[in-house]
């Protein structure tokens, strides 16, 4: 690898590290702006700017160093208590952040950043902090000559404190990226300050490493500035070098001090700095810290996660085959083989898709801001809560969450939360919620927006939607209908176009992204009460257990987190219910669906059939099929652009034998039965125990497989 493309391997690394560091800012300021006097938000928010300042620096982003400099400034006088931190400057900040996410991305094919707006923000942060720009004063000390001794340097640099400091680099710093000298520079910024190299540590040439630094500097530095402010230079390397920071003897206070900028001749050793008289150390230049790194985590590319995952899944498709084989065998090693094959490849699948689970409170946490800016720019009052954040979710359909999530809050706080007197005077306290929640349910997971608003007005929706001729004025609609037209593409009952809401857009692109991760949309809603809008998804997209059943010739594979049980059907309990498609479970009607009959498949049925019970977002419903043959680990695989309109099958998979089984949607499945059914078919599959039904014998899944 050459310079070029370590420096900008470097680069990438500061910029996945430096976006993290700015959603962990963004939540530290929502917070703060709740509680102003909160001392360790305070300093959370300080070490990230600080943090983001320097790396920036040694990494090549000079404008960013320089604009979050300025910023950490004015987040050092709150720290100091020289300064509060105000509703004003928090906004502020806020919208720098905005700015440096811009110049973070530059030659990333992002637009530049605009340097107007940029020192716009800064003098505004500059007004409320009521200090002359202090990285400019720091500029004017560095580039100004030395100043004379006497009375005037005096009140220039006001009294100073002397510290004696020992700074030696780790072993891994400079293949880090990390430039010491850039570090000394920016502790020469703080006051006058003399540096001597030691190369007490420098290995004979033989031994010589030549991406690693064998340099320490010993340093005396006079200063106003507390120790916090020192120990804040290294904050970044702190861990991985030696450092001491101690009073000098005598130092407590000093007279007036010429200030100095060293050269880079100083820094590395070279003349007129004089090397310390040390022996050299006998260990060859090993220093204590010099001991193996024990991290105790890394930094993947998603990418090479996804491919982990491809490669997983082949390895379930040949070990299906594998296991086809064995069982067709009679020989006992091929059998323990197999076996042993099997068991290795199920905990391979486990582990890879454990990796790619995320707790989905990253994605939950950069809503604050959302919520925030939204409350402003509409003039409301509202709170955001998170419940089940630790709820772990894979990674790709977490990716596909922020739309859906982003559209449904706008909508939330444009048309359901009220004005705060309005709120008032229905009784509600003035403050609106907007709670944000993540549970698991068997396979799937549910996201839930809610909020405490008006709540929706059926009428209203029921009115435009006969307007735009989506359903007959005569029509009669169920509540759940009703709620299904808020997902039409264009529908909206905004009177005008805001900029928040109104073009009848948001609502379609969360119905279409869950759509695409073979999810369900669930709303509820109470006049004066709120509404909730509850998203099903699956909790991964790649691997699933499923069960193998069959019809006539046909395979298909139903997923085993959502399939309850097992129960035989006869001809004779099929005459008993009249026609209709019910089955009596342990005094429970449930309604079954012939999947036979619904996909048109010619052959005729078993004496015995059997009925998988699934549980789905409308209840329990059946699946009636000729056969259970078992269990499998499922890979799916895309049906391809051909059968994208396929809404009841998820995708296919392939078997050992090199067959291929169609994987069902349960949830869609049952929708697109209920559409399909002739009236009366299940009858009132909910109101109890009907006529001409009798209870069906129970098959627990594990006698399934």
């Amino acid at each position: 690898m050459n310079s070029a493309q370590q420096s900008e391997q470097f680069k990438q690394s500061f910029r996945e590290e430096a976006r993290e560091i700015l959603v962990d800012l963004e939540s530290a300021l929502l917070e703060l702006n709740e509680q102003p006097t909160d001392i360790e938000l305070i300093g959370r928010v300080f070490r990230g700017l600080h943090t983001i300042k320097g790396s920036g620096s040694m990494f090549g982003f000079e404008q960013l160093a320089a604009f979050t400099h300025k910023l950490e400034t004015s987040f050092d006088e709150v720290r100091n208590g020289r300064l509060q931190a105000t509703p004003e400057l928090i906004d502020l900040t806020l919208s720098a952040l905005d700015q440096m996410r811009v110049m973070l991305e530059e030659g990333c094919g992002s637009p530049g950043h605009d340097p107007a707006a940029c020192q716009a923000l800064l003098d505004r942060v500059q007004r409320l902090c009521g200090t002359p720009d202090a990285a400019a004063t720091a500029a004017q000390h560095s580039a100004a000559p030395p100043v004379p001794d006497g009375e005037n340097a005096e009140q220039a640099s006001g009294p100073m404190r002397t510290w004696d400091i020992h700074f030696a680099p780790g072993p891994e710093m400079l293949r880090d990226g990390t430039d010491p000298l850039l570090l000394l520079r920016e502790l020469g910024s703080l006051g006058g300050l003399s540096v001597r190299a030691s190369m007490s540590a420098l290995p004979p040439l033989g031994e010589l490493e030549p991406e690693r630094c064998y340099v320490a500097w010993e340093m005396v530095l006079a200063t106003a500035e507390p120790v916090e402010a020192i120990r804040d230079v290294f904050i970044f390397v702190e861990d991985h070098c030696e450092l001491s920071i101690v009073p000098a003897a005598g130092g407590e206070s000093v007279g007036p001090i010429r200030r100095s900028s060293f050269s880079a001749a100083a820094a590395t050793g070279a003349a007129p700095a004089r090397g310390l008289e040390e022996p050299r150390s006998q260990a060859g230049g090993r220093r204590n810290y010099d001991q193996p790194d024990n991290a105790t985590s890394l930094r993947v590319p998603a990418a090479k996660l996804d491919q982990l995952v491809d490669l997983v899944g082949e390895l379930v498709t040949v070990q299906a085959r594998l296991s086809e084989l064995a069982a067709r065998s009679d020989d006992p090693d091929v059998a323990a083989v197999s076996e042993e094959v099997e068991r290795l490849t199920s905990s391979l699948r486990e582990n890879s898709m454990n990796i790619r689970m995320l707790p989905i409170k990253g994605t939950f946490e950069k809503f604050r801001r959302l919520v925030h800016d939204l409350a402003r720019d509409l003039g409301k009052d509202v709170e955001m809560t998170i419940e089940g954040g630790e709820t772990e979710l894979d990674k790709t359909v977490i990716d596909q969450l922020s739309d859906p999530l982003m559209h449904l809050i706008r909508n939330s706080m444009d048309h359901g939360i009220e004005p705060a007197a309005r709120r008032a005077a229905s009784g509600k306290r003035p403050m609106a919620n907007i709670q944000l929640s993540a549970r698991h349910s068997g396979a799937s997971v549910l996201i839930g927006v809610s909020d405490d608003g008006a709540g929706i007005n059926s009428e209203a929706v029921r009115a435009r939607a006969i307007e735009r001729g989506l359903v007959a004025a005569t029509a009669e609609l169920s509540e759940a209908q009703t709620f299904a037209l808020l997902f039409e593409p264009g529908f909206s009952t905004a009177q005008q176009v805001t900029d928040v809401s109104g073009r009848g857009v948001g609502m379609d692109v969360v119905k279409r992204r869950v759509d695409t991760l073979r999810g369900t949309i669930e709303v509820s809603s109470r006049p004066g009460v709120g509404t909730s809008v509850t998203l099903r998804l699956p909790l991964t997209l790649a691997i699933i257990d499923g069960l193998l059943v069959s019809v006539g010739e046909a395979l298909f594979v139903l997923p085993l987190g959502s399939t309850l049980e097992c129960i035989e059907l006869t001809r004779e309990d099929v005459q008993r219910a009249n026609g209709k498609h019910l089955a009596m479970v342990r005094g429970e009607l449930i309604p079954y669906i012939r999947l036979r009959e619904h996909f048109d498949i010619l052959s005729q049925p078993p004496a015995i059939e059997q009925v998988m019970i699934v549980e789905t977002g409308a209840g329990h419903y059946g699946f009636v099929v000729d056969c259970v043959l078992g269990d499998c680990q499922t890979v799916i695989k895309s049906l391809g652009r051909c059968y994208r309109n396929v809404q009841v099958v998820s995708g296919a998979t392939i078997l050992g034998n090199g067959a291929v089984a169609l994987i069902l949607d349960p949830e869609r499945l049952v929708q697109d039965a209920l559409r399909a059914a002739p009236q009366g078919r299940w009858g009132e599959a909910r109101a109890g125990r009907g006529a001409g039904t009798r209870e069906l014998p129970v098959q627990t899944r594990e006698r399934a497989r």
